[in-house]
């Protein structure tokens, strides 16, 4: 690897690093936070199928494992929304140890309303990117996920 290739890969690591961060505070701060905290979204995100329908049924450690957080930090995010009537908790049928989370109606419309606002401040912000480019990035975001979901980027 050339100093060139270096200096190229440490503005990109630092690049990457600031869209990162501001992803994380253009969510807390723009919308949702009233309706759902960053963390809790994260947790109830895989609750709520593309087309914006609830799953039900899914177990805590799912849950944990998808917003990458211990079991024992979604256990107790998941009880502060049930005293909130976001979710139900209950136990499975066949395994009585195993906890089920499943969205509300109160659950499912709060979920729907971020993810609403946050579809339409990037319609509105992504705009300016001539279509061409929007197809490139998206490209370069998927295979960037790729390689964060590989564990090849931290």
């Amino acid at each position: 690897m050339t100093a060139d290739d270096k200096d190229g890969i440490e503005e990109l690591a630092r690049a990457i690093d600031a869209l990162f961060l501001a992803i994380r505070q253009a969510r807390a701060s723009a919308f949702g936070h009233d309706l759902l905290s960053i963390s809790q979204q994260a947790l109830l995100e895989p609750l709520v199928d593309e087309a914006g329908q609830a799953i039900g049924g899914l177990p805590v450690g799912a849950l944990a494992a998808a917003a990458g957080v211990s079991v024992p930090t979604a256990t107790r995010t998941l009880k502060q929304l049930e005293a909130k009537g976001v979710v139900t908790r209950t136990r499975a049928a066949q395994d009585e140890r195993r906890v089920l989370i499943e969205l509300t109606d109160l659950g499912l419309q709060r979920m729907s309303t971020l993810r609403g606002l946050r579809r339409e401040a990037q319609m509105q912000g992504l705009a300016v990117f001539e279509p061409e480019e929007r197809i490139e990035l998206a490209a370069q975001l998927r295979r960037l996920t790729g390689m964060m979901k590989s564990r090849a980027l931290h």
